[in-house]
């Protein structure tokens, strides 16, 4: 077999592949007969030359015998067997002759310094010639390894950058227009026509603020799957109840779009075991997207039907289409396939890496399909039907409590966080007091007895944990309903506000609505 039969192979054998050059032909057939039966790859080269030329289409490791070196001094590496990426040390095996004298050899001197170099006298039992080669092998393995780290490090960062970029992007496009209403309201005047600019600028802001929220939720939200630490609330639900819900969260960006969209649903009523809220922000997402990617007056189709023991549902566009390069990638955190062709739509790439964890979390399945740019695109969910129930007799959900008056405590040093706070319950009925430290919380507890307490955990000197736990060691304060106040909505941040006394924890900014149910449920601790 002539050298360059014996370099072909498999291109994912090449990065393992020993390459020989020994002038010597026993050398080689030798070398090469006791590799093959090993089953290590191997590369017979002519000469240095081609030994070069084989090294940077890829190698494991070098077998050289002394013969074949350069006698005079090599100051580059890279012109004795090719450059090497900075991750790389090739392992070297250098055979020599026996009592090879290094005092005219100033290579040989050199490769002493080198890492990954082996020195091997001949004659070589084939068993040292083995275990060397073997060595040198599993050591460019692990080079390897660095390697795909580096990569994947690279891509990481590469991706970190565009996401911060992508967030400041998303934050500034909101925070514009709350600073510029702000500065109308600050000049209007009291007349019907200031007021009505008023409120059409407060409409502004709320829609604003709430776009704000959705994009730090949809964070959370991301951060607690990929870490596996969110919980499904399961219970039999109906799906064409649940795409119901979907549109009408999905209705205002669907509108704004004059969008077509027909609902078609299979006439059996098809039920499944799952979380009613998560299941709903499946479908509103898929809704979402389908309305953002697709053109003014586009149309968006949602179908549902049953394919034996699944629900298939399919959420159809004719907007403008996934690349086939983007389609393995669309389920991606952080990913818009759109970026690149400058036709973004905001947000922050999140949407569909929470459609793919959540319904994997329901033991189901989604895929995205396209015919190109402009072509539109479908995704497909697949959803285990629930078993069906020996009693039909379902247990209703009771209507939620009114709101009751409560005298409320609200506890947090940033006072206009505070201030608004202890206004908006006000403005539900509340009887409120703000104080703005966990020292004042303690003393207040005990002149005002208030029913509940909002109280921030992120407070200088005395933070919420501890006043919690003061509080709930005084006989005014142990049995008040008592809420965590926090920026952070992780799993554990709420475990460790139950730990320390608190009744329920609220994430930052609370709603209108969440402060209602708080009310309502105060008097049930």
């Amino acid at each position: 077999m002539s050298w360059r039969g014996a370099c072909e192979g498999d291109i994912g054998e090449r990065d393992f592949r020993v390459l020989i050059l020994t002038p010597r032909g026993r050398d080689a057939v030798l070398a090469r007969q006791t590799l093959g039966r090993t089953g290590l790859p191997c590369c017979v080269c002519a000469d240095l030359e081609q030994m070069r030329l084989e090294f940077a289409a890829g190698a494991g490791a070098l077998m050289v015998s002394e013969e074949a070196l350069p006698r005079a001094q090599v100051n580059e590496w890279g012109s004795l067997f090719g450059p090497e990426p900075p991750w790389s040390s090739t392992p070297i095996v250098v055979l020599l002759g026996r009592g090879a004298s290094y005092q005219n050899f100033p290579l040989l001197r050199a490769l002493e310094l080198r890492p990954n170099v082996s020195f091997l006298e001949r004659p070589v039992p084939r068993r040292n010639l083995v275990s060397a080669l073997r060595s040198a092998i599993e050591a460019r393995r692990l080079q390897y390894q660095i390697r795909d780290a580096l990569d994947e490090q690279t891509a990481t960062n590469r991706k970190k950058d565009e996401f911060i970029a992508m967030l400041s992007h998303e934050l500034r496009n909101p925070l514009a227009p709350i600073r510029n209403a702000i500065h109308v309201l600050k000049s209007l005047g009291d007349d019907e026509a200031s007021r009505d600019k008023a409120g059409r600028l407060l409409a502004m802001v709320e829609r604003q603020t709430d776009h704000i929220v959705r994009l730090v939720d949809d964070l959370l939200e991301a951060s607690r799957i990929t870490s596996g630490k969110i919980a499904l609330k399961r219970r039999r639900v109906g799906l064409a109840e649940t795409i119901h819900h979907a549109f009408e969260i999905s209705e205002p960006l669907i509108e704004a779009g004059r969008h077509n969209l027909s609902i078609s649903l299979d006439e059996e009523p098809l039920m499944v075991d799952g979380d009613p809220v998560r299941l709903t922000q499946i479908f509103a997402n898929l809704l979402n997207n389908a309305a953002k990617y697709t053109p003014a007056g586009g149309r968006i189709q949602v179908s549902l039907k049953r394919d034996r023991e699944r629900a298939i549902v399919s959420v159809a566009d004719n907007g403008i289409g996934i690349s086939q390069g983007m389609l393995s990638h669309v389920f991606d955190l952080f990913s818009q396939s759109h970026r690149a062709a400058g036709r973004m739509q905001g947000g922050l790439g999140i949407g569909l890496a929470l459609v793919k964890g959540l319904v994997e979390m329901h033991g189901g399945s989604v895929v995205a399909l396209s015919g190109g740019s402009d072509q539109g695109s479908e995704f497909i969910v697949s959803l285990p039907l629930a078993a069906k129930e020996t009693n039909d007799c379902e247990s209703s959900e009771d209507a939620a409590p009114a709101g009751l008056r409560r005298r409320v405590l609200v506890v947090d040093d940033e006072l206009d966080v505070a201030e608004s706070l202890g206004l908006l319950l006000e403005s539900l009925g509340a009887e409120v007091r703000v104080v703005f430290s966990g020292a004042e919380a303690l003393s207040c507890v005990a002149e005002f007895k208030p029913d509940v307490v909002f109280l921030d955990i992120g407070m200088p000197a005395v933070d919420g944990y501890e006043a919690a736990r003061r509080i709930r060691g005084t006989r005014e304060g142990a049995g008040v309903c008592m809420v965590a106040l926090s920026g952070w909505g992780r799993d554990e941040d709420r475990e460790r506000a139950m730990e320390a006394g608190f009744d329920q924890h609220a994430t930052k900014p609370v709603s209108a609505d969440v402060l209602k149910e708080v009310m309502a449920s105060a008097a049930c601790r």
